[in-house]
């Protein structure tokens, strides 16, 4: 696989975790260098890419360059890729805001299962609320650092993806448990519910991580099999902007 490590923050890798590779990003991922929010990094041996979101939220910028990498991985130009790792890593815990693009984006990441050999994981870090967590549960999966928590209070934008997947996942009156409470939970109460798959120790920073994908790898063909036959079955929500919604109401 040709894809790479850009401006990996190497005091957040174990001792241990060698295989991190602190390349350079080649001319065909430079797309998604140039984004002021979005980092780009490999993991060596294990046909991984980890992508770092670095701000809450979606400006228009990282929407143009995630929706390209996806096309990317979606028409297999980007040949061997087996995980698509979506670090949550800001720190922030302002309002996530969403530009437009943003639930086509989110569509087009449910559906990648379907359209490309590659499992995306949702790698929250801190703090997930609104369109950050809708789009985490557009991936196949959540792992989540131990001090990691999980906002289910939803605004216009985020409220249709974040119940569709709940309601998909624990049915439709968890779900609304959850949003009209506007519940916050724990890694290990996400986990107890079926949402997060794995907990990483928070002070194992992008190591952990990978050593979590190293496992997944051992069973990536059986794990690509379920996670895309639940997607056949349970098929991504489908999805309307306020924005649309307002404009055929004029």
């Amino acid at each position: 696989m040709n894809a790479v490590v850009s401006k990996i923050d190497m005091s957040t890798v174990v001792a241990d975790e060698t295989y991190v590779s602190p390349a350079v990003l080649p001319d065909e991922l430079g797309f998604v260098s140039q984004r002021r929010a979005l980092t780009l990094h490999r993991f060596d041996d294990l046909d991984t890419l980890l992508l770092s979101k670095l701000e809450p939220g979606f400006d228009g910028d990282s929407i143009e360059g995630l929706s390209l990498l996806l096309e990317h991985i979606s028409t297999d130009r980007l040949r061997g890729l087996k995980y698509l790792v979506y670090d949550f890593a800001h720190r922030s815990d302002c309002e996530p805001a969403a530009a437009d693009g943003f639930d086509d984006l989110a569509s087009a990441n449910a559906r990648l299962i379907l359209d490309a050999p590659v499992i995306s994981i949702a790698w929250a870090r801190s703090y997930l609320k609104g369109v950050d967590l809708d789009f985490a549960l557009s991936c196949s999966m959540i792992v989540a650092d131990r001090d990691a928590r999980f906002c289910f209070e939803a605004d216009l934008t985020s409220a249709v993806g974040v119940y569709g997947a709940l309601a998909q996942k624990l049915g439709f009156m968890k779900a609304e448990r959850l949003m009209e409470n506007g519940e916050v939970l724990t890694a290990v109460q996400m986990q107890e519910l079926g949402l997060v798959k794995h907990i990483v120790e928070s002070d194992q920073g992008v190591g952990g991580a990978a050593s979590y994908v190293r496992q997944c790898g051992r069973r990536h063909n059986a794990s690509y099999s379920m996670f895309r036959a639940q997607r056949i079955t349970a098929p991504p929500v489908r999805r309307q902007s306020a924005a649309a919604s307002a404009s055929r109401r004029v």
